[in-house]
């Protein structure tokens, strides 16, 4: 698998053995979030 991070996307694209090739995409939508994001994402991803 090979991470590629451009402006506002990041690409996870993954080889395979069988020659196919998978890309997922993850598009920002430009929104902009000051340090109280934080207290959400531990929220919401702390285990």
């Amino acid at each position: 698998m090979v991470e590629i991070a451009v402006p506002g996307q990041r690409w996870e694209v993954e080889f395979f053995e069988d020659d196919h090739v998978e890309i997922e995409k993850f598009v920002s939508n430009g929104t902009i979030y000051n340090e109280k994001e934080l207290d959400i994402l531990f929220k919401d991803f702390s285990y």
